[in-house]
């Protein structure tokens, strides 16, 4: 059970999810309070006391992610061949699987897939589609030890307070040298350092679901201290598992991708990050 602070707020956190040490420097306070480690990491520290009462994952929550759903599965394509880059082919599992987008794509490249939810609504809209889905988090995965080749993770991480038992849960339910694909908002993107108080990664939903931010630099050490190694940051690949016009398209972009994408960086323009690590034995 959360403690309550003076103000009536629920605690979330004491502690560092990352490196350990006592609540850093204040951040951002608006409905929520936000710290910003010495470590690097930001995180929220407390929470209005009604926030752990709202479901926020009914049907209304998923309406806007019925848009562009050709562009969601095409996205998600990329992303699993840009996992598939560094591991084997084999079950793939969506963490956070929201409306079954990262389960068509690997239908689509031949690969067995199961997704799992927070929301029973997702779930069903999944199964409505003939995919595999069960409801489930992120701390308490349902699944059996070494079930997977691949977990695609995308928007995940952000929502919980632990961390670190989420990815020993990943880890868990991954074979040796399975491949992890996180996407996360990206703490770095310009907006978000320029005017913290008035970004939406702090007010409205981000405020209220998000709960860590990472830059690629801190979840790169929580991954590796996880015992999961990072491969690729912003793959930029040519995908050996792609079809012919696809693999082609690769080469002749190759270059201008991998510039365009270290300059978007370096400029904080984006506003998310991707990156892919390698469970050990």
């Amino acid at each position: 059970m959360k403690s309550i602070d003076h103000d009536g707020d629920r605690v979330i956190a004491e502690l560092c999810p990352l490196c350990g040490q006592p609540c850093g420097e204040p951040f951002v306070r608006n409905e929520c309070s936000w710290v910003r480690c010495g470590c690097g990491l930001i995180y929220k520290t407390t929470e209005p006391a009604a926030a752990g009462a709202r479901s926020g994952y009914g049907e209304a929550y998923f309406e806007t992610y019925r848009r562009r759903r050709r562009h969601r599965i095409a996205k998600a394509r990329t992303q699993i061949l840009d996992a598939l880059e560094h591991g084997p082919a084999g079950p793939l599992l969506d963490v956070g699987c929201s409306l079954g987008y990262a389960l068509e794509a690997a239908r689509s490249l031949g690969l067995d897939a199961c997704g799992v939810d927070l929301s029973e609504h997702a779930v069903a809209a999944c199964r409505a589609l003939g995919l595999s889905a069960r409801v489930g988090s992120l701390e308490a995965l349902p699944f059996a030890d070494r079930s997977f080749s691949i977990v695609v993770m995308k928007h995940v991480l952000e929502h919980t307070p632990a961390p670190r038992r989420a990815l020993a849960e990943v880890s868990r339910v991954l074979r040796p040298h399975g491949v992890v694909f996180m996407a996360v908002p990206n703490a770095d993107y310009f907006k978000a350092v320029r005017s913290p108080q008035t970004s939406r990664f702090f007010r409205g939903e981000g405020g209220s679901a998000h709960y860590v931010y990472y830059t690629v630099a801190t979840l790169g050490r929580l991954l590796e201290e996880e015992q999961l190694r990072v491969a690729a940051v912003h793959p930029c690949l040519v995908h050996r598992h792609a079809g012919g016009l696809r693999w082609a398209r690769d080469v002749a972009t190759l270059r201008a991708r991998k510039v365009a994408r270290a300059i978007a960086q370096q400029a904080g323009l984006r506003k998310e990050f991707w990156m892919v690590a390698v469970r050990g034995r």
